[in-house]
This record gives structure tokens, sequence and C-alpha cells, in this order.
């Protein structure tokens, strides 16, 4: 990118795709066409799920990087979401190959999520949602045909059926919202970003209803489906029991309630966060980790040690031994999942004030 086109990006928040990257998109769409396929006699339900899975990531990541494609500007955000993309589609090729071959030899697990959300640093640009929008046009028109024919036996499709519902609603929201944009509406900026949320968990569930039409095992996991802790109406709804009680003892229960509330009226919970607080209770459950003391920043949720043999958290290997967490982010932010061979203890709980 020349001095000029760096200066324009900073400003405007827009850039042209680099002939190069986009030529390198189409090359893996052909690869992922050639292996659909290569693989289309393949009866089992694994291999399905991981062509599928890497057919609607592509999908998604085409329609976003349409008016690349046709030599305009993109919002940076949106060029980096469909790099973050495209990027997944290697290992979804690689894994559907392997499962052709033999079963459950792949190391990606089923269902594959819909990965990194890349965040813009000002309010959602339009033609952002409007990508995401297409996304989920394009997403649908896939899916179509393959909804027609599993409502025929609805019990069999349960979970992927509901799932898209939900899905379609979404996508009703955002696509409200963002036609007052797009008319000329004056609108808050959390508009723009309870749109940007809403096609999120559209394209997020589309791409589970995708891999539970091909293989409806993978969506019937108890960790994928049930209510779990953060559903409750109560600010101290994760926190470690043992934080609580050292809270209550240092005088410090107000401070902390304050925080919680700021923190879970400003955070977002996601699909992939239930799953986490769900997975950790069938561990707990199993014997397989135990609570090895807690997080020290807001909302004070346990960190785990694993105690058993390796295991599978959210599409994370953690082996025996290693501590891990999900950091709930703050001010609203996303959150991640951290692991790591132990971590260095803190010397007292962070608060909002604290950092005033």
């Amino acid at each position: 990118m020349g001095i000029m086109e760096r200066i324009h990006a900073a400003f405007s928040g827009e850039r042209r795709c680099p002939p190069e990257h986009l030529a390198g998109y189409r090359r893996l769409g052909e690869q992922v066409y050639e292996i659909e396929v290569e693989l289309a006699a393949s009866d089992k339900p694994r291999v399905r799920a991981f062509v599928m899975a890497a057919k609607v990531l592509q999908t998604m990541a085409d329609a976003l990087l349409q008016n690349a494609y046709e030599d305009l500007p993109v919002p940076i955000v949106t060029h980096e979401q469909a790099e973050e993309w495209y990027s997944m589609l290697p290992d979804l090729m690689i894994s559907a190959r392997k499962e052709g071959i033999s079963e459950r030899s792949a190391n990606t697990p089923l269902p594959v999520r819909l990965g990194r959300k890349i965040e813009s640093h000002r309010a959602c640009p339009v033609s952002h949602l409007a990508g995401m929008r297409r996304a989920a046009d394009e997403v649908e028109r896939l899916l179509s045909p393959q909804l027609d024919n599993v409502r025929l036996d609805p019990e069999k499709n349960k979970n992927a059926l509901l799932m898209y519902e939900e899905a379609r609603t979404r996508r009703q929201i955002g696509d409200a919202i963002v036609g007052s944009i797009t008319r000329g509406e004056h609108v808050a900026e959390e508009s723009h970003e309870e749109a940007e949320e809403q096609y999120w968990a559209t394209l997020s569930a589309y791409l589970l209803v995708a891999q539970g039409l091909a293989y409806p095992d993978c969506l019937a996991h108890p960790s994928v489906q049930r209510q779990c802790k953060l559903d409750q109406d109560d600010v101290w709804r994760i926190t470690s029991d043992i934080a609580k009680r050292e809270i209550r003892r240092s005088g410090e229960w107000w401070k902390a309630e304050r925080d919680l509330a700021e923190l879970w009226g400003l955070h977002r919970i996601t699909q992939i966060e239930r799953e986490y607080e769900n997975t950790v209770e069938d561990l707990l459950h199993e014997h397989k980790v135990r609570e090895d003391g807690y997080w020290a920043c807001c909302p004070f949720q346990p960190v785990y040690k694993v105690i058993s043999d390796p295991i599978q958290v959210i599409g994370h290997s953690v082996p025996t031994g290693h501590v891990f967490v999900w950091d709930y982010g703050e001010d609203g932010e996303p959150g991640e999942f951290i692991t790591k061979a132990s971590f260095a203890p803190a010397s007292s709980r962070q608060y909002c004030a604290d950092e005033d």
C-alpha cells in the first residue's frame, strides 16, 4: 500500500484490497469447490460437516468482499474479517480429507465456530453492515434446498431447525435497524453495534446449522444447547465462591457489586461463552478439572486446572496440569479464552475505581 493510500485508509477507515490478496482468496475458493466435488460421494456425516463449514465460511467471506472484487474500497474491518474467515479454510479442507480416510482423525473439533470477531475502532460502518447482510443472504440461499428437505423429518433435525428460526429472527432485527440507517434516519451509534451483533449472531448460527444439517449429532451435545449460569439474573452469576468469600471478608462487597453490575450491563453474552460455561460444568462433574483460584479482574471468575488427560474446551486443547480461564473483557469488549502452564498470582483484585 502506497503512502497516499495509507493516509486515506487512516482517515476514511477504508482501503482497496491488494489484487494479490483477492487472487489468493479466489484460489482458496476454487480449492473449496474441488474438495466439495472430490468428497461429494462420501456418506460420512463428519466429512460433509467439514465441507459445509468450509463452504459457508467461503460464501460469507466472498459476500463481505463483493465490493472489493469490483475494485471498490471497503472498510478495513470488512477486509480483516473476511481474511479471518479465509484463513480458517485450509484447516477445514485438511480435516475433511482426513475424515474421508479415517473417522475422527481430524484435529479440528466439530462443530466449527465462526472464529474471531474483528472490531471496528469507530461505529460499525454501514457498508460493513451491508456486507454482513449480503453474507446472510448468500448463506440462506445456500442452505435453502437442504432446509426444505429436512423439514420433512423435523424431529431428526430439530436442533438445526430451531437454531435456524432463532437466527432468522435475529437477522430480521438486524435488517430493521440497518433499514433505518440506510434511509438516512438518525440512529445512535449503539444501533450500529446492535445491528452488527444481530448479524454476527445470525451468521454464527447459520454456520452451526449448516454443519447440523450434514451431521445432526454435532448440535446434540448439551454444551451447545442448554442454559447456563450466564442466563441467570444475578450480577454474581459466575463469580468464584472463593472470590465472594474474600470480597465479603475484605469489606469490598459494594465495590465489587458496582463493577459487576457495570460489566453485565455492557457485556453481550455470546453462544460460545455459554458453551464454555457448560463445558466447564461437565468437566468438573467428570473430575477432569478443578478450580485453581480466580481471575483478579471482574467478574472474578474461577480459573481451572486440568487434572486428567488433556482436554478440549471450545476448540482449544489444554494439556494436563495447565490452567485456563475465559476473560470476559472490559467496557463491553469481547471476551477471550486464555490458557497457560500457570498464571502469576495477583497482589490484589482490580476494580474500576483503581484504574481512574
